[in-house]
């Protein structure tokens, strides 16, 4: 459908899954968990596909130039007018407020601070992802709120949801440093300043590798404290990692595919971690 390109819900729900890791890890097997469900998961749903679309609108002209971002742009390519943009930017915005209101008010403050992140991202005159450095920054911030709003929504929040947290605000760095890097021929030639055109691109790519070794360094708390606690969060992680391996056959010099080891490292080896804490946190409530 035209409304799922509108609102890139590819990446709306790439980004959900995020918060619902959250939303597991706090969640408690105790009072009504179908509501807090069901709360979460369409409040996050429109607070994260507001924010692609309100990307989508302030992008509109400069993805008419760039093939890679005008086929996921319905507003560049001229398939939803502008003003059709705004109405469902309009609901998506007024939806999550008004469930915090009717459903969890003590979260409406940070529900009023999530869409202001999504805004503030795109649009001006704060228009973040158009200051080189502090957009990086802003993904980084984003993805923590993101954990502790899912958390949140599930009614509590503790030390591992805000290691989890921290170490994949590092984890969004690393994608949005490795968009910048694949973008860069084109951002460069159209005078668009990123990240990587701003200070290089051998210098990103300095970043992006100390970025990722930053991401495994904050796992290690998490295997430490939770996944080395249980036998089957072993056995998950070391499985997923293998699996992982066996599957991608990482190697160097294939960024910025799947295959390349910033990748590997990054999704596989972080996903066998969190994995590893959602057994830990979920056996205990199960048996």
């Amino acid at each position: 459908m035209l409304f799922f390109k509108l609102i890139r819900i590819k990446d709306a729900l790439k980004w959900e899954s995020i918060s619902f890791l959250g939303f597991l890890l706090g969640l408690e097997l105790k009072g009504d968990v179908f509501l807090s469900f069901f709360f979460f998961a369409v409040s996050t749903f429109c607070i994260m596909s507001f924010t692609f679309l309100i990307n989508n609108y302030f992008d509109a002209e400069s993805d008419k130039e760039n093939p890679r971002r005008r086929e996921v742009n319905v507003i560049a390519s001229g398939e939803v007018s502008r003003r059709e943009a705004i109405y469902v930017m309009i609901v998506l915005f007024l939806l999550p407020l008004l469930l915090c209101a009717f459903l969890k008010p003590f979260l409406l403050p940070f529900c009023v601070l999530m869409l202001f992140f999504g805004w503030a991202y795109s649009s001006p005159p704060l228009r973040v992802k158009g200051k080189a450095g502090w957009d990086i920054v802003w993904h980084f911030l984003g993805f923590v709120l993101i954990v502790v709003w899912g958390s949140l929504s599930a009614g509590s929040l503790s030390l591992m949801q805000w290691l989890v947290a921290v170490s994949l605000g590092v984890f969004s760095c690393v994608g949005q440093i490795g968009n910048h890097i694949a973008d860069y021929e084109f951002d460069k030639k159209s005078g668009t300043v990123t990240f990587a055109v701003k200070v290089g691109l051998d210098r990103a790519k300095r970043v992006l590798n100390f970025t990722t070794s930053l991401h495994l360094l904050l796992l290690i708390p998490l295997i430490y404290l939770y996944v080395s606690r249980s036998i089957y969060s072993i056995a998950f992680m070391i499985a997923s990692i293998l699996l992982g391996y066996a599957v991608l056959k990482p190697r160097r010099g294939a960024f910025p595919t799947k295959r390349c080891y910033t990748y590997f490292f990054s999704v596989v080896v972080g996903g066998a971690v969190y994995g590893g804490c959602l057994i830990y946190k979920f056996i205990p409530l199960l048996t």
